[in-house]
């Protein structure tokens, strides 16, 4: 990683000219100096900082924090995107390690005490925290399929929080705590593609939150006199895996004392991040509205893309006697959970 130097201005309080003592934390400066003949010559004496939890020092090519979880090193991109988040004001606080290279070799990282920054040269320096930052360490850091972040954490629909990488997303929300999705595929050994993944068979963890709304306009044929009408709106929201798939609606709508509809769908989570949603709508028509005379089913079967929206519109038909029929239209998303 490229260094150079980022500087703070020093406030009046820290200014050596109107201070006659030595600040607390200059003798932990000076030992890890000896250590770091890289980073140069002083540009500034050491000084307390605004926080007054620790202390810090520049030098031509970056600088030392002591706090109170030691004396770190801090420089280069890392370092500029360390002072654009507040330094060790902001959310991250105080270093906990020097910047260190990655075990593959490719990047560079120092932790914080509230999360850490990752560098790359394709990357550049991203900041990554909070359970999205714990869900990343168990995954295996950049070494899993997720590689390198390539974004800060941000803002992700419905209050969610979400860190985008390389080959994947860990999304966060209040009630599911972070999850993971692949996006990348990498070829396979039989030819084709296949997601990059975790463990042994290569599967990656998926937990998406899906919601489907659906709404019903039956019409119930009659021979004699009007034909009898009504509708109905429904809508189902389901946290789904790759393990488990779940019924999210089953939706009944009746109409002219004779006609039911009734819909369930379920939802399977892929590898992709990709939903398939799967049903039977199911027409009755007999002497009443709870009859068991079926007379119509149509298979409901459709993809809903990772981080999208879609809709689809359906025609049920009575198919054993008369001209009954229910149109069905459809929208459902599917979102990191």
């Amino acid at each position: 990683m490229p260094v150079g130097t980022l500087t703070r201005k020093l406030s009046i309080s820290e200014n050596p000219a109107l201070r006659s003592f030595r600040v607390a934390g200059a003798a932990e400066i000076d030992a890890r100096r000896a250590t770091l003949p890289w980073l140069g010559d002083a540009i500034a004496p050491a000084a307390r900082t605004p926080n007054n939890r620790g202390a810090y020092q520049h030098f031509q090519n970056g600088s030392i924090y002591t706090g109170p979880g030691g004396t770190f090193e801090v420089h280069g991109a890392i370092y500029a995107k360390w002072a654009s988040l507040g330094w060790e004001q902001g959310f991250l606080g105080f270093p906990l390690t020097d910047e260190s290279g990655t075990p593959d070799g490719v990047g560079r990282y120092n932790h914080f005490e509230g999360g850490s920054i990752y560098w790359t040269p394709a990357t550049g320096a991203r900041e990554i925290h909070g359970d999205i930052r714990l869900k990343y360490a168990a995954l295996g850091w950049e070494r899993s399929f997720l590689g390198y972040p390539v974004s800060d954490e941000h803002d992700g629909p419905g209050g969610t929080r979400v860190s985008d990488f390389q080959a994947g997303q860990i999304g966060w929300s209040p009630r599911s705590g972070a999850a993971v999705a692949a996006t990348s595929f990498v070829p396979g050994p039989g030819g084709g593609l296949q997601p990059q993944g975790l463990g042994g068979d290569g599967t990656p963890e998926v937990r998406r939150r899906v919601t489907v709304n659906a709404h019903m306009e039956l019409t119930d044929d009659e021979t004699f006199g009007s034909d009898e009408h009504n509708s109905g709106d429904k809508s189902g929201e389901v946290l789904v895996t790759s393990e488990n798939p779940q019924e999210i609606i089953n939706m009944v709508v009746k109409a002219g004392g004779e006609m039911r509809v009734e819909l369930p769908i379920s939802v399977q989570a892929r590898a992709s991040g990709d939903t398939k949603a799967t049903g039977t709508a199911k027409l009755y028509e007999g002497t009443s509205e709870e009859t068991d005379d079926l007379d119509g089913t149509l298979d409901v079967d459709f993809l809903i893309p990772r981080d999208g929206f879609i809709s689809k519109e359906y025609t049920i038909r009575n198919t054993d006697e008369g001209g009954d029929f229910a149109v069905i239209k459809l929208t459902a998303s599917n979102f990191p959970a």
